[in-house]
């Protein structure tokens, strides 16, 4: 196989939006721009140089696919990408290698949170590549190595433990931040005094583990200020509080030897 020059991609997301934009920024030509929704497919198309298209025949005119869609999609559509040309899934957890297909298959998973109103330095986003043969991982890692400084093969095994960990990491501590901002709203007092404090969470992690800079009332067993805490919260919050607090309490418990 050939180096890859130019893609085209399969969704027009949040993450098609952000490949689309680091590909074109890394001398790579985005083709064509394939989606269920014109809109976004158009828009995407415009900021990258791309056409929008209903067309699967035309991907046919590029390297290499990228599917950017969601990952009980995948099944059915590499199956039917596949053919066209050699195709990537963006996915974290989904086992491409699965699908048994004679044709070039794999992974193109950058681990990152996307959003299309903000801004991204694709250069320091991790890309994680798998395939089905040795000369297509070669040719994914020589496009990674185009637009990030890390890029990494990791087999689904691994990748999906990778992707619980994210999830952990981005989605359930993004959840409980808008359980905090929804708190000091209704109490009428800004978020700005807190961000100080998640500032300062993450950057200790630069230097200790998570565990290591575990504080609070759980940490310390504190009771009276956690069942202060779980009087003031209603039922569905409550439960979120107890049973991370059991957590945090089982984690430092007298047999926990890690």
């Amino acid at each position: 196989m050939k180096s890859i020059t130019s893609v085209s991609i399969v969704g027009a997301g949040n993450v098609a939006y952000h490949l689309g934009k680091a590909l074109s920024n890394s001398g790579v030509g985005v083709d064509f721009i394939f989606s269920k929704s014109n809109t976004n497919a158009q828009e995407l198309a415009n900021l990258v140089g791309a056409k929008a298209t209903r067309n699967l025949a035309d991907l046919q005119k590029s390297d290499l696919i990228i599917c950017a869609t969601p990952d009980d999609t995948l099944i059915d559509l590499i199956p039917i990408l596949a053919p066209i040309a050699p195709v990537v899934a963006t996915s974290g957890t989904f086992n491409v290698l699965a699908l048994d297909l004679d044709t070039p298959i794999g992974v193109f998973y950058p681990l990152q949170t996307f959003s299309k109103s903000k801004a991204t330095d694709f250069s320091v986003i991790p890309l994680f590549i798998e395939s089905n043969t040795v000369d297509f991982n070669g040719i994914l890692l020589e496009l990674g190595k185009k637009m990030s400084r890390t890029v990494v093969e990791l087999e689904w095994e691994k990748r999906k433990t990778l992707h619980l960990a994210a999830v952990f990491a981005n989605n359930f501590t993004n959840h409980l931040i808008d359980i905090a901002q929804q708190q000091l709203q209704a109490a009428q007092l800004p978020f700005a005094w807190i961000q100080p404090l998640l500032n300062e969470t993450l950057a200790k992690l630069e230097f200790q583990t998570a565990k290591d800079a575990q504080t609070g009332p759980a940490r310390r067993n504190d009771q009276q200020t956690i069942q202060q805490h779980i009087s003031m919260l209603p039922s569905e919050e409550a439960k979120i509080y107890e049973l991370l607090t059991a957590s945090i309490q089982q984690r430092f418990s007298d047999h926990d030897k890690l």
